[in-house]
């Protein structure tokens, strides 16, 4: 039996001794290691996770001037791209508000996804880098990933997850915890959502995969918003 640290390669067995595919661990162990459910230490220590966040500590990127219910697949705050060969799968977004914007009302988290085999992106948003969060850097994400105003003309989009975060304009250092794939925690929110002050939310979504040539986009949508409103953030996800 062979003895595996890496990801195998897209398409091939991760055996190369004969017999039945098997994965052992570091140690010789003749088990399989967990991945997912709560052990994403195992992406992570094959080389399949990622993580992104705005270039510099507490300087926000500013989302779009006036995001209505029109635009919810067409104005993403956090556009992902998989120019790849595997999957995507979300794990983690976390926002943080450092500009609060002017005038918005009913908060909405909206997510759309196509597979159209192209970027969707057409302007806008900020370049993120993609960092392996395993410390000998084994290998690059094949995701093209932009955070701020960009505008996007996915050809069928269609909606995996929608979620209010506030009823009123929201205060600077409120937070948004999304969590994909996992089943529902319970408590979402320590402060009422319509009250004036900081407040942080967890918001749970249905497990989502970008698939090799598709898209997703993650909206902020504030109808009668009159100024962007601009956030920190971070990203989590595999690919596999």
């Amino acid at each position: 039996m062979g003895i595996f640290r890496n990801r195998p390669a897209v398409g091939l067995t991760d055996n190369t001794m004969g017999g039945p595919p098997t994965r052992s661990s570091w140690y010789g162990d003749a088990y399989t290691v967990p991945l997912g459910a709560g052990s994403n230490w195992g992406f992570a220590d094959e080389g399949s996770y990622f993580f992104g966040a705005n270039a510099t500590l507490a300087t926000g990127i500013a989302g779009h001037a006036a995001p209505v219910v029109a635009d919810t697949d067409t104005k993403p705050l956090i556009h992902i791209y998989n120019g790849g060969a595997r999957h995507i799968v979300l794990d983690f977004v976390q926002l943080e508000v450092t500009v609060a914007g002017t005038a918005g009302t009913l908060h909405y988290t909206t997510i759309y996804v196509d597979n159209q085999g192209a970027s969707s992106r057409s302007s806008g948003g900020t370049a993120i880098t993609m960092n392996n969060t395993r410390s000998d850097n084994p290998t690059s994400s094949a995701a093209t990933v932009y955070v701020g105003a960009v505008v996007a003309a996915p050809t069928t989009s269609r909606k995996v997850g929608q979620a209010i975060v506030r009823e009123v304009i929201p205060v600077v250092q409120d937070t948004v915890l999304m969590i994909f794939g996992s089943a529902d925690g319970g408590l979402k929110s320590g402060l009422a959502t319509s009250g004036t002050g900081t407040n942080h939310l967890t918001q749970w979504f249905p497990p989502i995969v970008v698939a090799p040539g598709g898209n997703v986009g993650i909206a902020q949508i504030r109808p009668s918003q009159t100024a962007a409103a601009s956030y920190q953030f971070q990203l989590g996800y595999w690919e596999r």
